[in-house]
Protein backbone atom coordinates (compact mmCIF):
# COMPACT_ATOMS: atom_id res chain seq x y z
CA UNK A 1 0.00 0.00 0.00
CA UNK A 2 0.90 3.53 -0.67
CA UNK A 3 2.22 5.16 2.15
CA UNK A 4 1.92 9.42 1.06
CA UNK A 5 -0.85 10.90 0.30
CA UNK A 6 -2.19 11.55 -2.92
CA UNK A 7 -4.47 14.63 -3.28
CA UNK A 8 -6.39 13.25 -5.96
CA UNK A 9 -6.88 9.71 -4.39
CA UNK A 10 -8.24 11.25 -0.92
CA UNK A 11 -10.51 13.56 -2.61
CA UNK A 12 -11.72 10.48 -4.39
CA UNK A 13 -12.09 8.75 -0.75
CA UNK A 14 -13.90 11.49 0.65
CA UNK A 15 -16.23 11.53 -2.26
CA UNK A 16 -16.91 8.14 -2.09
CA UNK A 17 -17.85 8.58 1.70
CA UNK A 18 -19.92 11.50 1.01
CA UNK A 19 -22.17 9.26 -1.78
CA UNK A 20 -22.33 6.55 0.55
CA UNK A 21 -23.54 8.57 3.32
CA UNK A 22 -26.06 10.50 0.63
CA UNK A 23 -27.59 7.37 -0.88
CA UNK A 24 -28.87 5.35 2.55
CA UNK A 25 -31.28 8.30 3.26
CA UNK A 26 -32.51 7.57 -0.79
CA UNK A 27 -33.14 3.96 -0.40
CA UNK A 28 -34.78 4.19 2.75
CA UNK A 29 -37.06 6.65 1.17
CA UNK A 30 -37.41 4.14 -1.97
CA UNK A 31 -38.64 1.28 0.88
CA UNK A 32 -41.59 3.56 1.31
CA UNK A 33 -42.96 2.79 -2.51
CA UNK A 34 -40.56 -0.09 -3.33
CA UNK A 35 -40.01 -3.51 -1.69
CA UNK A 36 -36.88 -5.05 -0.38
CA UNK A 37 -36.28 -6.72 -3.07
CA UNK A 38 -37.39 -4.59 -6.23
CA UNK A 39 -35.20 -1.89 -4.78
CA UNK A 40 -32.89 -4.50 -4.38
CA UNK A 41 -32.70 -5.16 -7.90
CA UNK A 42 -32.87 -1.04 -8.79
CA UNK A 43 -30.24 -0.21 -7.32
CA UNK A 44 -27.72 -2.76 -8.07
CA UNK A 45 -28.48 -3.04 -11.84
CA UNK A 46 -28.42 0.39 -12.21
CA UNK A 47 -25.27 1.40 -10.74
CA UNK A 48 -24.15 -1.28 -12.87
CA UNK A 49 -25.81 0.01 -16.40
CA UNK A 50 -23.82 3.51 -15.26
CA UNK A 51 -20.22 1.46 -15.03
CA UNK A 52 -21.56 -0.65 -17.97
CA UNK A 53 -21.84 2.28 -19.90
CA UNK A 54 -18.35 3.75 -19.18
CA UNK A 55 -16.83 0.32 -19.98
CA UNK A 56 -18.19 0.18 -23.33
CA UNK A 57 -17.33 4.00 -24.10
CA UNK A 58 -14.10 2.98 -23.25
CA UNK A 59 -13.86 0.11 -25.82
CA UNK A 60 -11.44 -1.93 -24.31
CA UNK A 61 -11.13 -5.73 -22.85
CA UNK A 62 -11.96 -6.26 -19.54
CA UNK A 63 -9.15 -7.25 -17.52
CA UNK A 64 -9.60 -9.15 -14.13
CA UNK A 65 -10.05 -12.78 -12.28
CA UNK A 66 -13.74 -13.43 -12.04
CA UNK A 67 -13.46 -15.60 -8.90
CA UNK A 68 -12.52 -12.26 -7.14
CA UNK A 69 -15.22 -10.48 -8.59
CA UNK A 70 -17.55 -13.17 -7.57
CA UNK A 71 -16.81 -13.35 -4.49
CA UNK A 72 -16.65 -9.35 -3.64
CA UNK A 73 -20.32 -8.69 -5.92
CA UNK A 74 -21.63 -11.49 -3.69
CA UNK A 75 -20.51 -9.58 -0.61
CA UNK A 76 -21.13 -5.97 -1.58
CA UNK A 77 -23.41 -5.07 -2.77
CA UNK A 78 -24.95 -8.57 -2.89
CA UNK A 79 -25.16 -9.39 0.95
CA UNK A 80 -24.63 -6.17 2.23
CA UNK A 81 -27.21 -4.36 0.04
CA UNK A 82 -29.95 -6.95 0.78
CA UNK A 83 -29.53 -6.85 4.98
CA UNK A 84 -29.21 -3.12 4.53
CA UNK A 85 -32.80 -3.12 2.58
CA UNK A 86 -34.22 -5.41 5.23
CA UNK A 87 -33.07 -3.28 7.60
CA UNK A 88 -34.40 -0.40 6.48
CA UNK A 89 -37.94 -1.51 5.76
CA UNK A 90 -37.77 -2.21 9.69
CA UNK A 91 -35.75 0.43 10.86
CA UNK A 92 -34.76 3.93 10.40
CA UNK A 93 -31.68 5.87 9.00
CA UNK A 94 -30.16 6.81 12.64
CA UNK A 95 -29.96 2.99 13.79
CA UNK A 96 -29.17 2.14 10.47
CA UNK A 97 -25.83 3.87 9.88
CA UNK A 98 -24.50 4.00 13.42
CA UNK A 99 -25.24 0.15 13.76
CA UNK A 100 -23.14 -0.37 9.99
CA UNK A 101 -20.93 1.80 11.23
CA UNK A 102 -19.17 -1.27 13.36
CA UNK A 103 -17.94 -2.60 9.94
CA UNK A 104 -14.55 -1.21 11.07
CA UNK A 105 -14.72 -2.93 14.27
CA UNK A 106 -15.83 -6.42 12.63
CA UNK A 107 -13.18 -6.13 10.14
CA UNK A 108 -10.66 -5.84 13.29
CA UNK A 109 -12.20 -8.85 14.67
CA UNK A 110 -12.27 -10.85 11.58
CA UNK A 111 -8.68 -10.03 10.46
CA UNK A 112 -7.40 -11.03 14.39
CA UNK A 113 -9.61 -14.41 14.22
CA UNK A 114 -8.39 -15.51 10.98
CA UNK A 115 -5.62 -13.27 9.48
CA UNK A 116 -3.43 -13.32 13.02
CA UNK A 117 -3.54 -9.03 12.81
CA UNK A 118 -2.92 -7.62 15.88
CA UNK A 119 -5.49 -6.03 18.19
CA UNK A 120 -3.99 -3.17 19.85
CA UNK A 121 -4.96 -1.92 22.88
CA UNK A 122 -6.60 1.48 21.93
CA UNK A 123 -8.22 -0.67 19.34
CA UNK A 124 -9.58 -3.22 21.79
CA UNK A 125 -11.00 -0.24 23.63
CA UNK A 126 -12.39 1.79 20.66
CA UNK A 127 -14.17 -1.71 19.79
CA UNK A 128 -15.97 -2.01 22.81
CA UNK A 129 -16.27 1.46 22.94
CA UNK A 130 -17.99 1.78 19.62
CA UNK A 131 -20.05 -1.58 20.41
CA UNK A 132 -21.36 0.09 23.76
CA UNK A 133 -22.49 3.20 21.75
CA UNK A 134 -24.54 1.01 19.18
CA UNK A 135 -26.16 -0.69 22.30
CA UNK A 136 -26.92 2.39 23.63
CA UNK A 137 -28.50 3.45 20.24
CA UNK A 138 -30.74 0.50 19.73
CA UNK A 139 -31.60 0.73 23.33
CA UNK A 140 -35.03 2.17 22.89
CA UNK A 141 -36.01 -0.28 19.74
CA UNK A 142 -38.37 -1.95 21.15
CA UNK A 143 -40.28 1.52 22.14
CA UNK A 144 -39.28 3.57 18.88
CA UNK A 145 -42.33 2.55 17.02
CA UNK A 146 -39.88 3.02 13.55
CA UNK A 147 -36.99 0.43 14.75
CA UNK A 148 -37.40 -3.33 15.59
CA UNK A 149 -34.93 -6.04 16.25
CA UNK A 150 -35.36 -7.63 13.26
CA UNK A 151 -33.97 -4.59 11.75
CA UNK A 152 -31.31 -4.15 14.00
CA UNK A 153 -30.19 -7.90 13.27
CA UNK A 154 -30.39 -7.02 9.48
CA UNK A 155 -28.19 -4.03 9.50
CA UNK A 156 -25.59 -5.64 11.57
CA UNK A 157 -25.30 -8.46 9.43
CA UNK A 158 -24.77 -6.19 6.64
CA UNK A 159 -22.08 -4.75 8.80
CA UNK A 160 -20.91 -8.19 8.57
CA UNK A 161 -20.69 -8.52 5.06
CA UNK A 162 -19.37 -5.42 4.31
CA UNK A 163 -16.26 -6.37 6.65
CA UNK A 164 -15.74 -9.27 4.57
CA UNK A 165 -15.91 -7.71 1.57
CA UNK A 166 -13.31 -5.47 2.80
CA UNK A 167 -10.98 -8.51 3.61
CA UNK A 168 -11.23 -10.22 0.86
CA UNK A 169 -10.41 -7.14 -1.54
CA UNK A 170 -7.11 -6.57 0.85
CA UNK A 171 -6.10 -10.03 0.37
CA UNK A 172 -7.04 -10.33 -3.37
CA UNK A 173 -8.32 -7.52 -5.30
CA UNK A 174 -5.37 -5.28 -5.08
CA UNK A 175 -3.75 -6.15 -8.60
CA UNK A 176 -6.95 -5.94 -10.36
CA UNK A 177 -7.76 -2.54 -12.47
CA UNK A 178 -10.30 -0.32 -10.49
CA UNK A 179 -13.09 -0.37 -13.63
CA UNK A 180 -12.37 -3.66 -14.55
CA UNK A 181 -13.04 -5.31 -10.98
CA UNK A 182 -16.03 -2.83 -10.22
CA UNK A 183 -17.62 -3.88 -13.42
CA UNK A 184 -17.09 -7.23 -12.22
CA UNK A 185 -18.82 -7.27 -8.63
CA UNK A 186 -21.73 -5.05 -9.99
CA UNK A 187 -21.95 -7.73 -12.98
CA UNK A 188 -21.87 -10.40 -9.85
CA UNK A 189 -24.40 -8.35 -7.71
CA UNK A 190 -26.93 -7.69 -10.71
CA UNK A 191 -27.12 -11.61 -11.23
CA UNK A 192 -27.58 -11.94 -6.88
CA UNK A 193 -30.49 -9.15 -7.59
CA UNK A 194 -31.94 -11.09 -10.18
CA UNK A 195 -31.77 -14.32 -8.30
CA UNK A 196 -33.39 -13.29 -5.11
CA UNK A 197 -36.23 -11.22 -6.86
CA UNK A 198 -36.51 -14.24 -9.18
CA UNK A 199 -36.44 -16.50 -6.40
CA UNK A 200 -39.00 -14.88 -4.11
CA UNK A 201 -41.77 -14.25 -6.84
CA UNK A 202 -41.25 -10.87 -7.10
CA UNK A 203 -42.50 -8.59 -9.98
CA UNK A 204 -43.45 -4.87 -10.73
CA UNK A 205 -47.18 -5.25 -11.31
CA UNK A 206 -47.12 -1.83 -8.89
CA UNK A 207 -44.81 -0.17 -11.08
CA UNK A 208 -47.61 2.08 -12.49
CA UNK A 209 -49.26 3.26 -9.06
CA UNK A 210 -45.34 4.18 -7.34
CA UNK A 211 -44.95 7.75 -7.55
CA UNK A 212 -42.20 9.18 -9.77
CA UNK A 213 -39.90 10.62 -6.74
CA UNK A 214 -40.03 7.18 -5.65
CA UNK A 215 -38.48 5.99 -8.92
CA UNK A 216 -35.84 9.15 -9.29
CA UNK A 217 -35.01 8.21 -5.27
CA UNK A 218 -34.26 4.72 -6.16
CA UNK A 219 -32.17 5.64 -9.54
CA UNK A 220 -29.87 8.07 -7.27
CA UNK A 221 -29.78 5.14 -4.63
CA UNK A 222 -28.04 3.48 -7.54
CA UNK A 223 -26.09 6.15 -8.45
CA UNK A 224 -24.76 7.40 -5.04
CA UNK A 225 -25.07 4.28 -3.01
CA UNK A 226 -23.45 2.02 -6.07
CA UNK A 227 -21.86 3.33 -9.28
CA UNK A 228 -19.94 6.45 -8.13
CA UNK A 229 -18.80 5.13 -4.49
CA UNK A 230 -17.33 1.96 -5.95
CA UNK A 231 -15.31 3.91 -8.54
CA UNK A 232 -14.57 6.37 -6.52
CA UNK A 233 -13.56 3.78 -3.67
CA UNK A 234 -11.50 1.29 -5.34
CA UNK A 235 -9.66 3.71 -7.08
CA UNK A 236 -8.37 5.81 -3.64
CA UNK A 237 -7.23 2.78 -2.11
CA UNK A 238 -4.72 2.31 -4.79
CA UNK A 239 -3.22 5.80 -3.61
CA UNK A 240 -4.33 6.50 0.12
CA UNK A 241 -3.33 4.38 2.98
CA UNK A 242 -5.24 2.22 4.54
CA UNK A 243 -5.45 4.35 7.80
CA UNK A 244 -7.14 6.96 6.03
CA UNK A 245 -10.28 4.86 4.47
CA UNK A 246 -10.87 3.59 7.97
CA UNK A 247 -10.64 7.31 9.15
CA UNK A 248 -12.92 8.47 6.33
CA UNK A 249 -15.63 5.68 7.60
CA UNK A 250 -16.56 8.12 10.14
CA UNK A 251 -17.78 10.37 7.33
CA UNK A 252 -20.47 8.23 6.06
CA UNK A 253 -22.58 8.11 9.46
CA UNK A 254 -22.88 11.66 10.31
CA UNK A 255 -23.51 12.53 6.49
CA UNK A 256 -25.71 10.14 6.39
CA UNK A 257 -27.88 10.99 9.31
CA UNK A 258 -27.67 15.12 8.24
CA UNK A 259 -29.20 14.58 4.80
CA UNK A 260 -31.59 12.22 6.13
CA UNK A 261 -32.77 14.79 8.47
CA UNK A 262 -33.10 17.52 5.06
CA UNK A 263 -35.37 14.20 2.76
CA UNK A 264 -37.21 14.04 6.51
CA UNK A 265 -36.19 10.64 7.34
CA UNK A 266 -35.98 11.89 10.94
CA UNK A 267 -33.89 12.76 13.47
CA UNK A 268 -32.43 10.25 15.88
CA UNK A 269 -33.52 10.67 19.41
CA UNK A 270 -30.92 12.10 22.23
CA UNK A 271 -30.16 8.33 23.54
CA UNK A 272 -29.21 7.71 19.72
CA UNK A 273 -27.26 10.53 19.06
CA UNK A 274 -25.17 9.71 22.08
CA UNK A 275 -24.83 6.54 21.47
CA UNK A 276 -23.83 7.67 17.17
CA UNK A 277 -21.58 10.14 18.99
CA UNK A 278 -19.79 7.37 21.30
CA UNK A 279 -19.37 5.46 18.06
CA UNK A 280 -18.12 7.93 15.49
CA UNK A 281 -15.51 8.47 18.33
CA UNK A 282 -14.64 5.13 19.07
CA UNK A 283 -13.69 4.92 15.26
CA UNK A 284 -11.64 7.80 15.56
CA UNK A 285 -10.15 7.01 18.17
CA UNK A 286 -9.41 3.24 16.60
CA UNK A 287 -8.18 4.17 13.05
CA UNK A 288 -6.07 7.28 13.72
CA UNK A 289 -2.57 6.93 13.15
CA UNK A 290 -0.08 6.99 16.20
Amino acid sequence: MNNTISTRGLVALIASMLSWGMANPFADMALDAFSITQLLLLEISIGFAFVALYVLIKVRKLKLRWKIALALGLLEPGFTYLFGNIGYANGSVSTGLIVMATEVFFVAIIGALFLKEKISSRLAISILMGFFGVLLAVSGVSNSGVDNWLGVSAFTAAAVAASLYVIVARLYATQNNVVDLVFGQLLVGTVFALIIFFGTNSNFNNASSIEFKYWLVAVLAGLFGVAIPFLLFNYASSLVPTRYSALALNAIPVVGIGFGALLGRGLPTPIQALGGLIVVVSLYVGTRQK
